[in-house]
C-alpha cells in the first residue's frame, strides 16, 4: 500500500468527524508521512496499522476530547438576565426597522399591483379604442378612401399594440409574482432559522 492509497482510505474513514477535527487529523497524518519521506512509507504505514485501526485510535481520541470539554454554553441565571436586558434595550430599534421593512415590501407590491392593473387597463383601452377606430373607418368608405384605409391601419395599430401590451404585462406579472414569492420564502427560511 502506498501514501497515496493509505491516506485516501484514512480519509474514507475520518469523513465523519466535525470538519475541525478532520481537518487536524489528516494534517497530522500527511505531515507525519512527509517528515518520514518517500523511503520510510512502509515503515510508516506498519507504525500507524491499517487506515481502519488509525482512523478508530483518532476517532476515540477525539470524542474523548469533546466528552471532557466542558460545555461552552453558559447558562447561568446572570447570563439569562443579561439576554433578555439586551432583548429590551434593543426592542426601540428593532421593531421599527421590522416595521420599515415590512412597510416597504407591501410599498412594492403595491407598486407592482398598480403598475400591472396600470398596463392591463391601458391595453383594454387600446382594444377599446381600436374598435372604435375601425367603425368610425368603415363610415368614411363613401366619402374618403384614403381616410378609411388609415383608419382601418391605426386601427389595427392600435390592436397589434394593445396585445403586445398584454403579453408584456402578462409576462411581467408572472416574473414579479416568482421574484416577491422567492424573496417572502427566503425571509420566512431566515427568520425561521434565527
Amino acid at each position: 500500500m502506498t501514501r497515496t492509497e493509505y491516506l485516501a482510505e484514512l480519509d474514507k474513514y475520518l469523513k465523519r468527524l466535525p470538519e475541525v477535527d478532520y481537518q487536524e487529523a489528516m494534517d497530522y497524518f500527511v505531515e507525519y508521512f512527509e517528515e518520514a519521506g518517500p523511503e520510510h512509507e512502509e515503515t510508516v504505514i506498519a507504525e500507524l496499522g491499517t487506515p481502519k485501526e488509525a482512523a478508530s485510535d483518532v476517532i476515540s481520541t477525539v470524542l474523548g476530547k469533546h466528552v471532557t470539554e466542558p460545555n461552552k454554553t453558559p447558562k447561568t441565571n446572570a447570563t439569562i438576565i443579561g439576554i433578555i436586558v439586551l432583548s429590551i434595550f434593543a426592542a426601540p430599534i428593532g421593531l421599527p426597522l421590522l416595521l420599515l421593512m415590512i412597510l416597504m415590501m407591501l410599498a412594492l407590491l403595491a407598486f407592482v399591483l398598480v403598475l400591472i392593473v396600470f398596463a392591463y387597463l391601458l391595453g383594454l383601452a387600446g382594444l377599446f379604442l381600436a374598435a372604435v377606430t375601425l367603425f368610425e373607418s368603415l363610415g368614411l368608405l363613401t366619402s374618403s378612401l384614403p381616410a378609411m384605409a388609415m383608419g382601418i391601419g391605426a386601427s389595427l395599430l392600435l390592436f397589434g399594440g394593445s396585445l403586445l401590451a398584454w403579453f408584456i404585462t402578462t409576462g411581467f406579472a408572472r416574473f414579479s409574482a416568482r421574484g416577491l414569492l422567492g424573496l417572502w420564502q427566503k425571509m420566512m427560511q431566515k427568520w425561521r432559522t434565527s
